[in-house]
């Protein structure tokens, strides 16, 4: 059997990598000691690949249903709903890419449970591709935040709402 090249190799152990770089990413934000925003979300991203690795560990494989992987529709529902709740209440901008490439992977599911033709390939681009697209942005997010910090000092991790302002001073009356 001849060797396989290294290409082979990568592509063929790219989700092992893949893996090992969210373990890694969520590592350096919990020793940096990062806001909880960016640990979050680091730790969403290196959840989602223990809990497919654990999915397929238990399963044995994959439980297919309309053509659709259940465990794989299960895990991206439920870091969906985990990244639309940090990006709505973060005040960065990078978790907004992220919970959008979920959405992306949570439609792929979508489109295969509708439309059993879809083709295969089609499928895994629309449910693997936002992880690279999550990555980049937690990267990018990282650094800018690292930057940020570095030039204008600490500043709040979380957005307030509205209910919290202040209230609005009264308005004079007419009579004083």
């Amino acid at each position: 059997m001849p060797d396989q090249s290294w290409l082979a190799f990568a592509w063929s152990n790219k989700d092992s990598a893949q893996y090992a770089i969210y373990a890694l990413l969520f590592l350096f934000c919990l020793v940096r000691r990062l806001p909880v925003p960016e640990c979050i979300l680091s730790g969403l991203l290196c959840a989602m690949g223990t809990a497919d690795r654990l999915h397929h560990f238990v399963v044995g494989g994959s439980i297919i249903w309309h053509n659709t992987n259940i465990g794989h529709l299960f895990i991206d529902t439920l870091a969906m709903a985990c990244a639309f709740v940090v990006a709505l209440h973060a005040n960065r901008v990078y978790p907004l890419w992220i919970a959008a490439a979920q959405i992306i992977a949570m439609f792929g599911h979508i489109y295969r449970l509708a439309l059993e033709e879809i083709n295969a390939f089609a499928y895994a681009v629309m449910s693997i591709t936002p992880s690279y697209i999550q990555f980049a942005a937690m990267l990018a997010g990282i650094a800018s935040h690292m930057s940020r910090r570095r030039r204008l000092g600490s500043y709040p991790s979380w957005r307030r709402s509205s209910s919290l302002t202040p209230a609005m001073p009264p308005k004079l009356s007419p009579e004083a």
